[in-house]
């Protein structure tokens, strides 16, 4: 009979590559506990666990990631950043509202919320509804209180480290932000240096992702503490203070990673960046302003209301008495800065998305991005979502809409001046015209093999020689798939759920047509049918012919001539 250390003895005579096998496929916490049973198995997992690390700019964030940083054995192993806020807050009207919007375990309305949120609707650790029916009225309005609480601490930590933000320049030492509330920190360390110190140390790390919690995270803001709240109760409810501390995060991170950049010059560099921007975000010098005060951007939105068709006025009032010429250079000169973090990427991963569409602040957007996007000349694959989003996904745009002409110009510039000679993968969210999208592509046909379409609206727009826009009868995507194919040597082609304009039988205007949709009611049921006219409209479309309709009705025939 074996003895207990001769079963030990067993299990670690198994090969470290069938070892590694089993533990990939273990979950976190799992991984975890095995890491801290033995030596060895700290050996195996730290890799494992320590590969992505995630961040959150409140919460002990710049603490924890220094700690991590400052542990040589584990640093080594982190090689992608995760930037995610942990906990988010809802706004509500009192504590009945607060009440009403809970949903616990047992709760009869738990029935409403989606089977797919997993996550969501994993009871653990929560408490049952009927201890939360025993709560009396008051024990209930203390927990709201304490709720409240709780926001306004998170709020404070994001002010801390705003406290504590420098402008960095080249051969100067760091100018503080905001040195009459430094001062009055309670910060035992400086946050913003333990976050430059570990960006520092982290001597591998080439990949940052920026995941907005409202996007990813299914428990956020569903839970606090022991309480849930349903996710109906949830919908926009402070999306705006979200959208603000997620932008304020990702231009610290940023700053700091270009910062590290110039002091670290044949250190491993950041190749991979993913980034979701939201609202006003960081795109000029004044609102990088106003989102390093740390209290969002309040004041713009409130200007949009008076200036609804106008966000140039409404910033030029947001701003009027707020800063001088000397600070506006200075914040300048930190977003010069931050797009420095971009000159070594050769995959970036760029969503775009603003409050409103007919008001030209996406225009504006468009402007302050191509500064960051001139600077990925190493680029070889990119993906770029720009309009307006709900919940990430792009919202179809309207043929007379004239955010489509912010968009457009985006691509425009990006043609015109492309700085990408590596480019091999492509991957577009947008609304855009005809012509617009076939230069852009055909600026790249050197280097570009794999292309995919997703939710890209084409309107029937056109600029003519002075400028000026007028209908373009050519803005259907039989015309512009039919010139893809002919003019680009691609290997891969990807279509979904795209959109165009095609005139109505009979007259009566262009209506908004659908194209690659395998949910839609045509398809229901006919999984085969929608797989055999996809992979049918691909192979024409790579082999350069000309395309005569993408109607499905067209299934059973021929959907091109050569």
């Amino acid at each position: 009979m074996k003895t207990p250390e001769a079963n030990a003895y067993d299990v670690f005579t198994i090969p470290t590559e069938v070892w590694l096998m089993i533990i990939k496929l273990l979950g976190k916490s799992e991984c975890k506990q095995l890491r801290l049973s033995c030596s060895r198995f700290c050996i195996l997992t730290s890799p494992i666990l320590f590969h992505t690390i995630y961040f959150d700019i409140g919460a002990h964030g710049c603490e924890s990631l220094f700690a991590i940083s400052s542990h040589t054995e584990l640093s080594q192993y982190v090689k992608t950043l995760v930037l995610r806020i942990q906990q988010g807050f809802g706004v509500f009207d009192d504590a009945e509202a607060w009440a009403q919007s809970t949903c616990q375990p047992g709760d009869p309305g738990h029935n409403f919320a989606p089977a797919d949120l997993v996550e969501y609707n994993d009871d653990e650790n929560l408490l049952p509804y009927s201890e939360w029916l025993d709560l009396s009225k008051t024990q209930k309005e203390e927990l709201y209180d304490q709720y409240k609480e709780d926001h306004e601490k998170a709020k404070q930590q994001i002010r801390d480290i705003t406290n504590r933000l420098q402008f960095r320049a080249s051969g100067v030492p760091g100018l503080l932000v905001h040195p009459e509330r430094a001062s009055l920190t309670k910060e035992k360390d400086d946050p913003v240096e333990q976050l430059c110190q570990a960006l520092r140390k982290l001597s591998n790390l080439t990949a940052v992702d920026h995941e907005p919690s409202f996007l990813f995270d299914e428990r956020w803001k569903s839970r606090w503490r022991n309480i849930r709240f349903h996710p109906w109760s949830l919908v926009d409810n402070n999306i705006d203070e979200d959208k603000d501390t997620e932008a304020l995060q990702l231009s610290v991170v940023l700053q700091l990673l270009a910062w590290t950049r110039r002091g670290l010059p044949r250190r491993p560099l950041i190749r991979s960046l993913s980034i979701y921007v939201g609202g006003p975000a960081f795109w000029g010098p004044q609102r990088l302003q106003h989102l390093w005060d740390g209290y969002g951007h309040e004041i713009t939105r409130t200007s949009r209301t008076i200036h609804e068709n106008d966000a140039a006025a409404a910033d030029r009032e947001a701003y009027s008495d707020y800063g001088d010429l000397e600070e506006t250079k200075l914040y300048f000169g930190e977003l010069c800065l931050m797009r420095e973090t971009f000159i070594d990427l050769t995959r970036l991963d760029c969503s775009i998305s603003e409050d409103t569409e007919e008001d030209g602040s996406l225009g504006i957007a468009a402007k302050w991005l191509f500064g960051f996007l001139w600077q990925t000349k190493k680029l070889e694959r990119l993906r770029l979502v720009f309009g307006r989003l709900v919940d990430g996904i792009l919202i179809p745009g309207d043929n007379d809409n004239t955010y489509v002409q912010d968009s457009a110009m985006l691509l425009g510039q990006l043609a015109k001046h492309t700085p990408w000679t590596r480019l091999q993968r492509i991957e577009l969210e947008i609304a855009t015209t005809r012509a617009t999208l076939v230069e852009f592509l055909l600026a790249h046909k050197n280097t570009l093999r794999s292309l995919s379409l997703e939710r890209v609206t084409l309107v029937r727009l056109e600029q003519n020689s002075l400028g000026a826009w007028e209908e373009d009868s050519l803005g259907t995507w039989e015309l512009t798939l039919g010139d893809i194919g002919k003019n680009l040597s691609l290997t891969t082609l990807d279509l979904s759920t795209l959109h165009d304009f095609a005139s109505s039988v009979g007259g009566g205007g262009a209506q908004q047509r659908t194209l690659f949709d395998s949910g839609a009611d045509l398809w229901r049921g006919e999984t085969a049918q929608y797989h055999d006219y996809y992979h049918s409209t691909i192979d024409q479309i790579l082999r350069g012919h000309h395309i005569v309709s993408l109607d499905p009705e067209r299934l059973g025939g021929d959907i091109s001539r050569n």
